[in-house]
């Protein structure tokens, strides 16, 4: 058995006899226009659909590195003064590395940056999804999901730091398939959640996998959207025990693309 094929059969071993811990709601909630890629989803009940889509913080100054995709830089503000960026680096053989850095100042200044992943096998340069970066403001992990084609198979992988951006984990496959797909996460203390673009499904659709083990392993994976059109470009947001997750939907027949937003509550 391939080792691809050892992981996907683990991941049913630990999920099929789990109940799901997602309550959904039974409303969603609908916005014209597709969900542009320079947003964030975040929860607000000030909001008359309960959530707020705000710019996605970007720091002063980028840090300075050859050969880096500046199309898919991103970077998430962790707490007053500490940030993370995140890229994809492309190498001579137009493979990736997945990069990272730390700046204590607000991004005026970075640290020098690591390497977070460096399993791509690809030669697909720039023309990839990208990274998507999130801190948690309670315990100051950093996490990262992204798409790349690793030796063991291409697919969706998470990874996290514990110790400030010096020392990544071994990463953790999501879900694999050869459709690039973009991928969003969000965390509270030991619950991670990855909101993901199914590689595999006929028609692009969403799943979600939760982890209450910091991400160190993914117990269960859930469809989110439903097959009555495509969904893409997704984002989760998690307080508490309150989820979100958002997407760009377009309904068969070649309607305008909308924002739909699906609630529930994790219930370990």
């Amino acid at each position: 058995m391939r080792p691809r094929d050892v992981s996907i059969a683990a991941v049913f071993a630990v999920t099929a006899c789990v109940p799901t811990p997602v309550r959904w709601d039974d409303e969603v909630a609908r916005r014209s226009g597709a969900l542009a890629d320079s947003v964030q989803l975040t929860l607000d009940s000030t909001t008359a659909d309960g959530v707020a889509l705000v710019p996605r913080w970007t720091p002063p100054t980028w840090p300075d590195e050859a050969s880096l995709c500046v199309a898919t830089r991103r970077a998430t503000l962790a707490t007053a003064g500490e940030a993370y960026a995140s890229w994809f680096t492309v190498q001579a053989d137009s493979s990736v590395l997945l990069r990272v850095a730390r700046s204590d100042d607000g991004g005026l200044s970075w640290n020098a940056a690591v390497t977070a992943d460096a399993m791509d096998r690809g030669r697909a340069g720039c023309a990839r999804p990208v990274p998507y970066i999130a801190a948690d403001s309670l315990n100051g992990y950093v996490h990262l999901v992204y798409y790349l084609d690793a030796a063991e198979g291409a697919g969706l992988f998470f990874t996290h730091t514990m110790e400030r951006g010096a020392l990544f984990h071994e990463p953790v496959p999501i879900v694999y398939g050869d459709r690039p797909s973009m991928a969003a996460v969000a965390s509270r203390g030991d619950t991670v959640v990855v909101a993901y673009e199914d590689p595999n499904s006929r028609m692009p659709r969403l799943g979600l996998a939760l982890s209450r083990l910091q991400g160190h392993i993914f117990e269960h994976r859930l469809a989110v959207s439903d097959e009555t059109g495509e969904a893409r470009t997704p984002l989760v947001a998690f307080r508490g025990t309150r989820l979100a997750v958002a997407w760009t939907a377009t309904q068969r027949g070649g309607a305008s693309p909308r924002t739909v937003i699906r609630f529930g509550s994790i219930d370990w």
